[in-house]
């Protein structure tokens, strides 16, 4: 998918056999477009994200009438993103109201139908999960609610959680176990005393319905009560978090750009049947590329392209031709999906932006399609000043601090 999207999109831009030469040379951009992970539905959400932004953008440039299969198509995989991740919506929302309804109307109204159509997502997913697909509830929530009690404790010195067996001080145990890094360091599978709080509520959760109820229940309220009795410790938390998963002040090298040195596939989960693992070493070229030390490389910190998709967004506001509302929808997809994990990031690792820089790149190269078809500038003069007036300062501090 990922390489369908780039050929569509680069064929605005030159030619024949320059076209698979512009692909060739971006997808030797590794991993940004060979991304290997264990957590395979960041980059299906990607990939389809990808995809679609790119049909759309095509059909842009060209002019191009929007076809039932077009409809059909690109309705089918964006609501597949609403539950590949719990988030997806952030990023396929915007792209599915654009595709059916158009970013025609003024601002206020396409926020609006996004609003209340990720309100819909989200109240429908525990029935498209649980009870149409026939999952698991494997309490997803739980690792945010308790992140954020965590988080919020270590900043106020107040646990919001009520008693739990076997922790005598739960701020002791927050301020020593807790990290802006990732809810990982508090979790249940900590071998330490750290993960005693999780552990506790994880273990009503596999101990019958009714004891998974009332240990949501429970931890929802101490939540609640976190965010609401203590609410500057709590936004103390969630910016520390976010300003880490964006690598932005503070310099420090991305967490995880990728996971896995080796190539194949591993589907035992703990069966002896060796016969059912296949795992081959890599090409030479990617043991290379992995060890470049990639997490200090500026391309891969999410605030870069955070900016250069608020420059594209803001670029782009208040256009009426085709292909800048496109442009802008899509910018719009991938900043809202990356500023969604202030709010619930659990984790900061690259995966979680991984969607947000394809599109990212996408915007690159649409600017540069669109030239070369219309010989025209995207956005208007204005706001593209206006754009980089505030991006390019807001770059340079990161790239400082």
């Amino acid at each position: 998918m990922i390489c369908v999207g780039l050929y569509i999109i680069s064929r605005n831009i030159s030619n024949g056999i320059f076209t698979g030469l512009i692909c060739v040379i971006i997808l030797f951009i590794p991993p940004v477009f060979v991304f290997l992970t264990v957590v395979l539905k960041d980059t299906y959400l990607a990939s389809f994200a990808f995809l679609i932004a790119a049909l759309m953008i095509d059909r842009a440039i060209s002019d191009k009438k929007k076809t039932v299969f077009f409809y059909v198509f690109s309705v089918f995989i964006l609501i597949c993103c609403f539950y590949l991740r719990s988030n997806g919506c952030f990023i396929a929302v915007p792209l599915l109201v654009a595709i059916l309804m158009g970013w025609k109307a003024p601002i206020i109204y396409r926020y609006i139908s996004c609003l209340a159509l990720v309100i819909c997502v989200i109240a429908s997913t525990p029935l498209v999960d649980l009870k149409l697909l026939g999952g698991r509830d494997d309490a997803p929530d739980f690792s945010l609610m308790i992140f954020d009690v965590a988080g919020t404790a270590k900043y106020s010195g107040v646990s919001t959680l009520p008693d739990i067996p076997g922790v005598l001080d739960q701020v002791s145990l927050f301020k020593k176990c807790y990290t802006p890094l990732q809810w990982d360091s508090v979790a249940n599978w900590v071998a330490s005393d750290c993960g005693a709080v999780a552990n506790y509520f994880y273990h009503e959760r596999d101990s019958g319905k009714e004891s998974f109820k009332a240990a949501r229940q429970k931890l929802r309220k101490a939540w609640i009560a976190a965010i609401t009795l203590h609410p500057v410790a709590y936004l103390k938390h969630r910016l520390s978090h976010f300003n880490r998963f964006l690598d932005y002040l503070g310099y420090e090298p991305v967490y995880r750009p990728y996971y896995v040195e080796t190539v194949g596939f591993s589907v035992g989960y703990g069966d002896p049947d060796l016969s059912l693992f296949y795992l081959i070493e890599p090409p030479r070229l990617w043991n290379f590329v992995i060890h470049m030390d990639l997490g200090n490389q500026l391309w891969f910190h999410p605030y870069v392209y955070l900016l250069i998709l608020l420059f594209f967004y803001l670029s782009t506001l208040g256009t009426s031709d085709r292909f800048n509302r496109t442009l802008n929808v899509v910018a719009f997809s991938g900043m809202i999906y990356l500023v969604g994990f202030l709010f619930v990031g659990v984790s900061s690792d690259f995966r979680y932006s991984y969607p947000s820089l394809l599109l990212s790149i996408l915007c690159i190269l649409a600017a540069f399609g669109y030239y070369s078809q219309k010989r025209k500038v995207f956005g208007n003069r204005k706001m593209r000043i206006v754009g980089a007036s505030i991006t390019v300062p807001l770059f340079l501090v990161g790239i400082i601090l």
